[in-house]
């Protein structure tokens, strides 16, 4: 037997070895369409077409065929956008982004890869619109300029290069032309340019003008009334055509006569969809090429009916197959770990740690066992210790109304030490414990560092306190003398960089230099600002005088919340649970030292109920259903499943829909939790919220401490596109940090996230890594860019929005998305709500306010103040993108791509009832609908195995209806019950808990 069992060891260590030496498997993601999205195009001298589909750039003959790729935007993670073809048409100029680099880029096709010719100096900026001299011996484009330090707004104007070399330099404009200036076109004399004068917002328009190159002199070249784009001179340089609205809003094709003054322009379109981003003459003058309803169209300059140019472009993808778990949501009855607190702080003395978690104060010996302290409430946050480690403070309150609160660490006592106006969080003793720093928000959008006097507390007299600044900032720590604390402000913004003062309890403040580049969580002490940055532990040197010294990192993992005692001991949240890191830099791993058991409901059989599963198919008759351990375990005819002692709701009829699910939701606060649960909102997936917190707030809900739904959490946002942190995202600089992705995702990972969100419009680069790295630790990925080819690759799993947020499809989608979308499996959260609530409550204020239903989990005013602050202008700019996502809503879900309901409206816990609504409005019928929120969401999630459909096994999250849905789909709000893992909700309950919040 020993001999047996000793040789099966390395038996099965080879076929392990040889498992995981087996490549990933593989897919080809095809598609063959006849249209694009968005498409920029341009005509060759001899009549060829290149045009961008994709982000890739294709030829076909001017007549149309099968088109070719010039450019492979996966072999250079690339985005290629907007060619122009030189006057000898040899040559391509387009805006792209390459291999992270970005700008205008030349390509002469079959002679090798594109060459550079600019390279954007602020990420955020711009460089396109790209246009040839007549001679080829110059290119002009538009240069968009970010706000900066000496200027608050976004700036365009003219530039050119030298398309053999050489550096950009700006047009001269003469000082009477309006500001902002875009789309420039060469006269066919090439000593002059028409260009659009007014705001690049949304491709507004403008008033066109003609510019002198020499002298930059200018005339206009149309009324002020008209807004137009795109400008192209005929080649005899008497006409001119661009786009313009027509009178009904929509962008069309106009011809004006610019050799005879005051002359009308001619409509010479009336489609539905033009694209504005160029149109093009042939060489005779005589007729026009220009892109609508996706796809390439030629019409007589002198007007009449428009012919297609048909091409037909084929893609393959070739891929890693997903094969990704399920997320992982706490199963009742069985222990589960703690992942994260409302707040944690290192005794001074680094021997004990403090922790705020499910309702409780814990206070734990770092070489012992977590000892309740006291109960607190669930909003409880922000701990600090006093320096002789007797007494906790804490915050706690409704929102923007928190005060401070004291627990006496051997007796659990409590008492409250501040009753301000407004909010008072994040205290801090000084180290002689003779003072209480705080910040205090009297009013939302003020923040006032505040000192108190220990011996004078409680306070509730603002003159009993005394202001050291209202700038906003972060306080870092005291002074070791307690004279003053540590100050920082910035760091979220190139052009406010982090500044540092000491501000000294005398009033005086002492500059700091050498101060970190975007500090998170910093905390002073021991002679040192130790801090996280990009996902990990960086210490400066800091004597309270001077300068800074250089930060070095404290190790290479994962970091994140860190708390310092007064020997410079730090304890911080890695993978794994809570480090603490000492002095001499040698670690211990504390776990995750808290767990919780999540109830498990008794059975229950309901009684006569009609059952609309989730799958889209119609209401059964009435069916009996039991439920045992938190699922559900028979479905049969009504009256033939024995009750027994079973507990029995009767349904009388009603409807039984499966848990109603938010995949785009964002919680801030706890209060907010309860509504989704009284609404019927039995999941959410949360796509950016305080990782700590949210992690807790989903830790109380399946504790049973919490009223709400589980939560699928991706916690933080990630940015390819800025280098700062803030709690709730992670901007990622490989090129300073190579391993900052890898440290990120793995913070995800060990808080259990199920998914991680891109939340990019550059750097196709480093998503790409993102969606690897999630995938390599079992985690989907959503993104709002998710059709750019690298992307799809790299096999993103799911897309945010519909209608807007990214500007490739911010309006109509044609084919080339929609397959690209249902071959690739990516599901799509439309958020149709989003917008059009926008437009209602600018509208109609009280509009929110007058549903009965919804007043006690109503959040106050100034949360929907944006919506409520939209001129004519924005609420034109939302009409649009709720527009847009409805038509987008239903060619998805034609097609057969997975729609899921998502409602980034943070405020109400009604948003998936407005979105169900609007997915109807749009075209979906109430079933199709229906599933969108219900078995749709679960396969975006991941979780169609446990969740989404009335079925046998799957988890009994339900929601017991009044009145049919499939008949009128604002009856998902005429709720007699909801059930979460076979537990009723307490509605009456929840509702009067949130009315006397």
């Amino acid at each position: 037997m020993p001999s047996t069992r000793h040789a099966i060891v390395p038996a099965l260590l080879a076929l392990l070895a040889a498992a995981c030496a087996r490549p990933a498997a593989r897919e080809t993601v095809t598609i063959r369409v006849h249209e694009g999205t968005a498409l920029g195009f341009d005509l060759s001298p001899d009549g060829r077409v290149v045009f961008d589909l994709l982000g890739q750039l294709w030829e076909v003959p001017g007549n149309g065929g099968a088109a070719r790729p010039l450019t492979d935007a996966v072999r250079d993670t690339a985005e290629d956008l907007d060619p122009s073809w030189s006057p000898d048409g040899r040559r391509i100029v387009f805006r792209g982004e390459r291999h992270g680099r970005t700008g205008l880029w030349l390509l002469e096709p079959g002679a090798g890869a594109p060459r550079q010719l600019t390279q954007l100096e602020n990420p955020d900026g711009f460089d396109g619109q790209a246009a040839w001299s007549p001679d080829g011996k110059a290119i002009a484009f538009t240069r968009l300029v970010p706000p900066d330090s000496g200027h608050k707004a976004w700036r365009s104007h003219l530039a050119w290069i030298d398309p053999a070399g050489g550096d950009a330099h700006d047009f001269p404009v003469a000082d009477t032309l309006p500001a902002n200036l875009h789309e420039p076109a060469w006269a066919p004399d090439g000593r002059r340019l028409a260009a659009v004068a007014g705001t690049m917002r949304e491709r507004e328009g403008g008033r066109l003008w003609l510019i002198e190159r020499a002298t930059g002199r200018a005339t206009p070249l149309t009324a002020p009334g008209i807004a137009a784009l795109a400008p192209a001179f005929a080649p005899d340089g008497r006409r001119l055509a661009f786009f313009a609205p027509d009178s009904a809003d929509r962008i069309q094709l106009w011809v004006v006569a610019i050799d005879s003054p005051g002359a009308t322009p001619a409509r010479l379109t009336g489609q539905a969809d033009v694209t504005p981003t160029r149109a093009r003459w042939t060489r005779d003058g005589r007729w026009l090429v220009y892109g609508a309803d996706g796809r390439l169209w030629k019409l007589a300059a002198a007007g009449g009916a428009p012919a297609e140019i048909p091409f037909s472009a084929e893609l393959s993808l070739p891929r890693a197959r997903r094969a990704l778990p399920p997320p992982r949501f706490p199963e009742p009855g069985t222990p589960q770990h703690v992942r994260s607190f409302m707040g944690f702080a290192l005794s001074p003395d680094a021997r004990s740690v403090a922790m705020l978690a499910l309702g409780r104060l814990w206070v734990m010996p770092v070489d012992g066992a977590p000892r309740g302290v006291a109960d607190v409430p669930l909003s409880a946050h922000h701990l600090a210790w006093s320096p002789d480690g007797g007494t906790l403070v804490w915050s706690a309150g409704r929102w923007l109304q928190e005060d401070l609160y004291a627990t006496e660490v051997a007796t659990g006592a409590t008492r409250r030490i501040t009753a301000l106006p407004g909010r008072e969080d994040r205290p801090m003793y000084s180290p002689d414990g003779k003072h209480l720093a705080f910040m205090h928000t009297p009013v939302e959008d003020s923040t006032i560092l505040r000192v108190a006097e220990v011996r004078s507390l409680p306070v509730s007299q603002i003159g009993r306190t005394r202001a050291l600044t209202a700038e906003p900032g972060t306080a870092a720590g005291w002074s070791p003398s307690s004279d003053g604390l540590l100050y920082l402000t910035g760091g979220l913004r190139p052009e406010e960089p982090s500044k540092a003062e000491v501000l000294l309890l005398s009033g005086k403040r002492r500059a700091v230099s050498g101060t970190p580049d975007s500090p998170l969580f910093p905390e002073w002490s021991a002679g040192a600002l130790v801090y996280v940055r990009h996902a990990r532990l960086w210490r400066a040197g800091f004597d309270g005088t001077g300068a800074m010294a250089p930060a070095q990192p404290l190790g290479a993992d994962a970091a994140i919340y860190p708390s310092t005692a007064r020997d410079g001991t730090v304890l911080f949240i890695s993978e794994g649970g809570l480090r603490l890191r000492g002095p001499d830099g040698r670690e211990r791993r504390l776990g995750w030292p808290l767990s919780y058991t999540p109830p498990t409901a008794a059975p229950l059989l309901i009684r006569n109920a009609h059952i609309i599963d989730g799958s889209g198919s119609p209401a059964t008759p009435p069916r009996d259903l039991l439920i045992e351990g938190g699922r559900i375990g028979r479905i049969a005819a009504a009256g033939t499943l024995p009750a027994g002692t079973t507990r029995v709701l009767d349904a009388a009829g009603g409807y039984l829909i499966p848990g109603l699910m938010d995949l785009h939701a964002h919680e801030y606060r706890p209060e907010l939790m309860p509504g989704f649960a009284y609404f019927g909102v039995t999941t959410i997936r949360d796509q950016g919220a305080p990782i700590g917190p949210l992690v807790a707030y989903a830790d109380a809900v399946a504790a049973g401490k919490l009223a709400g739904p589980r939560v699928d959490y991706g916690g933080f946002q990630l940015y390819s596109d800025w280098g700062y942190d803030v709690e709730d995202g992670q901007g990622v600089e490989p090129e300073a940090d190579p391993d900052h992705v890898a440290r990120t995702v793995a913070l995800a990972e060990a808080y259990g996230s199920g998914h991680i969100k891109t939340r990019t419009f550059r750097r196709w680069d480093i998503n790409a890594r993102f969606i690897a790295e999630a995938h390599r630790r079992g985690m989907r990925v959503t993104g709002h860019c998710s059709h750019l080819l690298p992307l799809v690759a790299a096999g993103m799993d799911a897309k945010e929005h519909a209608g807007f947020c990214e500007p490739r499809s911010d309006g109509a989608i044609y084919d080339d998305m929609i397959q690209l979308y249902r071959a690739a499996g990516i599901g799509v959260v439309p958020t149709i709500a989003y917008s059009a609530l926008a437009v209602r409550l600018n509208r109609e204020p009280g509009a929110l306010e007058a549903d009965t239903a919804l007043a006690p989990f109503l959040m106050p005013r100034s949360d929907f103040k944006w919506m409520l602050a939209l001129d004519s202008a924005g609420r034109r700019l939302y009409e649009g993108f709720a527009a847009a996502a409805r038509q987008a809503t239903v060619k998805l879900a034609r097609a057969g791509v997975t729609i899921g309901t998502g409602t980034d409206i943070w405020q109400i816990p009604t948003g998936v009832h407005l979105e169900l609504e609007e997915m109807v409005a749009a075209g979906l019928s109430p079933l199709e609908a229906l599933h969108a929120a219900t078995g749709g969401a679960a396969r975006i999630l991941g979780a169609e195995g446990e969740l989404g459909t009335i079925e046998p096994g799957k988890w009994a999250d339900l929601v017991l209806l009044d009145a049919d849905p499939s008949a009128d789909i604002r009856n998902t709000r005429r709720i007699r019950a909801v059930l979460e893992a076979g537990q009723l909700v307490d509605r009456e309950g929840t509702a009067a808990g949130a009315g006397g919040r």
